[in-house]
């Protein structure tokens, strides 16, 4: 079931303003991506495990930029005209957006393990582990993405064009949405919620600890300063009641 048809002749004319932005957004992506990969290759004192799921996220970034905004671009005027290139193309977007989308979820159990429990991280998220769960994500991000491609499509259209929403079957769209941006757009909202309940918590912790500390300082400096003032006035009693005894027995 497509979700819309096209009465248009292929291939359509670009729009300006459509194309423009996603050159743009491409360019910037790739440069950018580019940048944080060459980081990470050429500077071993960033290669920590949290930099790992940034690299995934990178990774697919930049075949978005490279891959799937072309895929766009191509197929906002009805190219290419070969069914099976056609949702071979449209997969391999689904799939790239899916496992940029999985990776900043990665991102996100990451940050929060490493806040809920800072004493185990270490020893908890080592690197083979976080390799796994990038593996996981991209194993997910294709079996999602390739699904147009296994059949789950809206079939051949009526005349050869390739155009995203006539290939793409509605409920798989439907699929797709809740899957991929609602339910780990609302997990990771939950979760920075809660990291930043425990920062917050963990802030008002250290605060308060340092008003304590402050407190015992000021009283031990102030019982000192009484001892100081103490000693120093038995010593002036001391004295003048000698010099005073003194006084009373050369006088006796």
């Amino acid at each position: 079931m497509p979700c819309t048809t096209f009465n248009v002749t292929v291939p359509t004319e670009l729009h300006k303003l459509y194309t423009s932005v996603e050159v743009v957004c491409a360019v910037i992506s790739f440069v950018g991506n580019l940048l944080v990969l060459i980081a990470f290759t050429r500077y071993r004192r960033i290669r920590s495990v949290t930099n790992y799921y940034i690299i995934s996220l990178a990774v697919a970034d930049l075949l978005v930029a490279l891959v799937g905004i072309p895929s766009a671009l191509a197929t906002s005027v009805g190219l290419p005209r070969h069914f099976r290139l056609c949702l071979l193309m449209n997969s391999i977007l689904m799939l790239l957006c899916t496992g940029s989308i999985l990776s900043l979820v990665a991102v996100t159990v990451d940050r929060f393990w490493a806040v809920v429990r800072p004493l185990t991280y270490a020893v908890d998220m080592t690197s083979r582990r976080a390799l796994i769960v990038i593996a996981c994500c991209w194993t997910t991000a294709t079996l999602i993405g390739l699904l147009p491609a296994a059949g789950w499509n809206a079939g051949p259209p009526l005349e050869p064009r390739c155009f995203f929403m006539e290939l793409m079957d509605f409920r798989y769209l439907v699929f797709i949405y809740f899957a991929t941006i609602v339910a780990p757009s609302l997990f990771m909202a939950v979760v920075y919620v809660i990291i930043f309940k425990v920062v917050r918590r963990q802030v008002t912790l250290i605060t308060l600890s340092a008003t304590q500390s402050m407190f015992a300082a000021a009283v031990s400096f102030s019982v000192s300063v009484c001892q100081s003032v103490c000693s120093q006035l038995f010593t002036k009693l001391s004295i003048t009641f000698r010099q005073t005894w003194y006084n009373v027995s050369f006088d006796c």
